[in-house]
This record gives structure tokens, C-alpha cells and sequence, in this order.
């Protein structure tokens, strides 16, 4: 567990949420974890598994691709012309759970609902080659994707796995990751979180979404996933180059989650289209705990300082990088923030926690690329949102959207202070 090196408890205030959406109590997150475990139980046991499981691989690469949204024409590209340009072979094998729209499903036969493909080289992602049909699916269902690394474990056992999530995403927030318009639902972070407890986690993590390298989003993964990889910014219809991901697998199987998590986000760079323009990749042990812990103690100083220098803080944070592609305000580059802060606060002690998120970023962050477009950035974001913040001119959005989520139900927030702080600098 992390734990701050001020060693409390920390208690976000958290503000009202602008969405109305509603949320399970944190106080039901054990029974239903339990619930999805015996239903995990349940649908395994219901679910078409091979009479012969494929002999034991080195990697097991499972792809879950949740199409069923405006994405859906780019499901079938990745797994043909990616995917299926290398293929498994006995070391690496690829499996993908791919969900297209019922109404308007593009090219490969046109279909619809949830097939799984076990992806040969030079396969067409068509349900004669599918290996299982799932039928209809909710891909914002946390069950769903317990099945689905369920299923892949059992059927193509592997001694190490690597889990990526194709579809939307923007960063931690509600209601866009796994965007599943049938069932009108997400997965959000605690969902996603509750699943890879229950499946016992992966060895690395692949967000093929938007804006997933937030400090946030880490630490939902932090204890299931030794590595991630993904963009602090938005990403294009390109995302990682899952072609070149499993060629470099197969060419070394003995590749830890560490290096599959760098060799992924430098996919990226490679024949990048014009949105997809930042990547990296990360190591969730710990020098992510310690990074973590500086976070929260900055966060706890900060919060202690803030009735005397909250002009100081403000300007600093209205320095620090932002993601321009995203056009985000309310994310910030972590190590320039922190820089921006010790350059200017009149405290040794909020200088100290400085120094410490900057070495402690350093040591987390394995690989980062931007374009020169992007500015100042060095592989991790965190929120932070204007105070006040008015709404963006023609529309009701506002920097403080969700943060009642963000309160209750992040793991990050329940073990650092830096909602806290948040809760404090939003107040007006």
C-alpha cells in the first residue's frame, strides 16, 4: 500500500460532482468485488473453452477492443493490417476481443457483436476465423473483461501477459473509456481496477486511449501491472503499432513488462498521424510509490500554505506545461509543475517535496517522446484545475467536472493529499 511520508489518512472534501451520473458506494466495493468474482466463476464455466489450450507461450498479448462507438471502422484495420501482419507464433500469442456497432459495421463481412480471434499472420478478421462468438457484448462491463483474460489465460496459457485497452479514454475522468454505445456504458477507473483485482492483474498494461499517463490512472494499476504505456495527450487513429509491438516481442520473448512497455510507447512515434503525438511509458514499482508519496506531501504543503501564497501557487501552475493538443487546462505535466512550484515558493520545505516528485519522476518515467508541438513534457500528468474556473465559452464543461468521483473512488485520492489540496484551492 502507499502510504504518504506524513503517515495519515488522507480525506478529499470532495466538491459536487457536475455530473449527475450515479456512483456505487466505496463501502460496496468489497461485496462487489465478491459478486464479480462468483459471476466470473459462473461465465468461465459457460464459456466455450478449446478442447486442446495452446501449449505454453512466453507472452500472451490480449487486445480488448471496444468498436462499438464511431471507432468501429478502425477495429478490423488494426487486427488485419497490424495485428495479423506478424501474428502469433509459439512465444508470443495474440488474442483479441473485439466488439463492432450493430447498424453500421464496416468491411470484414460486416459483422456485428463480439467475436474473439486468436490473430494468425496474414488472418482477416472475418467470424469464419474467429475462434469464439461472444455475441452481443457490454464492453464498459468490468465482467466482460474479467472473461476475456479469463478465457485468454485458460485457452493460451502464457508464463507472462500483456493486457491493452483500445477505444476512448480521457484520463481518469467518467464516461468515455470502453465506450460502449449498445449498452450506453464505460468503464471507468474503479471498474477497471476492480477487474484486474479480480483476475489477479497483468504483467503490463497498454492504454490505446487518450490522455491515460496521468499519476491518477498509474496508480489504478499499481499493484496489477508491473509497466504501462500510453500518451499523456490525446491520440489519433493510429495509437500504438501493434505490428511492430509483436515483431520486437518475438524477436526477444524473454522481454521484460518493463522493456514490452517501451518497445509499445515508442510504437507510437513510429508513423504517427497528426493527433498521436506524445508517448510514454512507465514503471509501476517503486519508484512509482515514491513518487506517489512525494506527490502527497507536496499536496499536504501546499494546502498547509495556501491562505499565505495562493497567488504564488497559481501562477506557477498557469506556467507549468499543459497538453496544447488536448487543450486541457486542467492537466499539467507533473515534473514541470513541480519545477514551475520549487522556482517559486518561498519554502524549503515545498522545494524539498519539489525535488523529490522531479528525482522520483525521473526514476519512474522509462521512455517519453513528444513532438516539438507539445512543449515541456516529461511523461506523467496530473489534475489540477483553475479556481474559479468558469466554464468554456459556449458550453456548461467545467475543470472541476467529476470531482466528486475523484474523491470517492480513485485510488490515488484515497491514498495521497493531494485531493485535499484540490478541495482546499477549490474553494471560493
Amino acid at each position: 500500500m502507499l502510504m504518504s511520508a506524513r503517515d495519515r489518512t488522507a480525506r478529499c472534501t470532495a466538491r459536487p460532482a457536475v455530473r449527475s451520473r450515479q456512483r456505487r458506494r466505496p463501502g460496496l466495493r468489497f461485496g462487489a468485488l465478491l459478486a464479480l468474482a462468483f459471476l466470473t466463476a459462473l461465465a468461465v464455466a459457460a464459456a466455450p473453452v478449446q478442447a486442446d489450450p495452446a501449449p505454453q507461450a512466453k507472452w500472451t498479448v490480449m487486445v480488448y477492443m471496444a468498436g462499438d462507438n464511431n471507432l468501429e471502422k478502425w477495429v478490423t484495420h488494426d487486427i488485419a493490417r497490424e495485428m495479423a501482419a506478424v501474428g502469433s507464433n509459439d512465444d508470443v500469442r495474440v488474442v483479441a476481443l473485439a466488439d463492432r456497432a450493430p447498424g453500421h459495421a464496416t468491411g470484414s463481412g460486416d459483422w456485428t457483436g463480439t467475436l474473439l480471434f486468436d490473430v494468425t499472420a496474414g488472418m482477416q478478421p472475418t467470424p469464419d476465423q474467429a475462434v469464439a462468438d461472444w455475441g452481443e457484448r457490454d464492453m464498459g462491463s468490468p465482467q466482460t473483461l474479467v472473461d476475456f483474460v479469463t478465457w485468454a489465460r485458460a485457452n493460451y496459457p502464457a508464463d507472462r501477459s500483456a493486457l491493452f485497452l483500445w477505444d476512448h479514454g480521457w484520463g481518469w475522468w467518467t464516461g468515455n473509456t470502453m465506450a460502449d454505445e449498445t449498452s450506453n456504458d464505460y468503464l471507468d477507473m474503479d471498474e477497471l481496477r476492480d477487474a484486474l483485482e479480480v483476475v489477479g492483474g497483468v504483467d503490463m498494461v497498454g492504454m490505446d486511449t487518450c490522455l491515460p499517463q496521468m499519476v491518477e490512472v498509474e496508480a489504478e494499476f499499481r499493484g496489477f501491472a508491473r509497466a504501462m504505456a500510453g500518451s499523456q495527450d490525446a491520440i489519433g487513429y493510429t495509437g500504438f503499432a501493434y505490428d511492430r509491438i509483436v515483431a520486437g516481442l518475438q524477436a526477444d520473448p524473454a522481454m521484460t513488462p518493463a522493456a514490452l512497455a517501451t518497445l509499445a510507447a515508442k510504437s507510437m512515434r513510429a508513423g504517427h498521424d497528426k493527433w498521436t503525438v506524445a508517448a510514454s511509458a512507465v514503471t509501476l514499482g517503486r519508484h512509482w510509490d515514491a513518487l506517489a508519496s512525494a506527490v502527497s506531501d507536496l499536496g499536504w504543503d501546499l494546502a498547509c500554505d495556501l491562505r499565505d501564497h495562493r497567488a504564488t501557487f497559481g501562477l506557477a501552475r498557469r506556467h507549468s506545461a499543459r497538453l496544447p493538443q488536448a487543450t486541457y487546462p486542467e492537466v499539467r505535466d507533473l515534473l514541470s509543475l513541480a519545477q514551475e512550484i520549487r522556482a517559486r515558493s518561498p519554502s524549503a520545505t515545498i522545494r524539498r517535496d519539489c525535488n523529490r516528485v522531479i528525482t522520483a519522476l525521473r526514476r519512474t518515467v522509462l521512455y517519453e517522446w513528444h513532438t516539438k508541438a507539445e512543449g515541456d513534457l516529461h511523461g506523467i500528468s496530473i489534475f489540477w484545475p483553475a479556481a474559479p474556473a468558469p466554464p468554456r465559452a459556449g458550453s456548461s464543461f467545467s475543470q472541476w467536472v467529476d470531482f466528486g468521483y475523484y474523491c470517492s473512488q480513485l485510488t490515488f485520492t484515497r491514498l495521497t493529499y493531494w485531493g485535499d489540496f484540490l478541495a482546499a484551492w477549490g474553494r471560493w
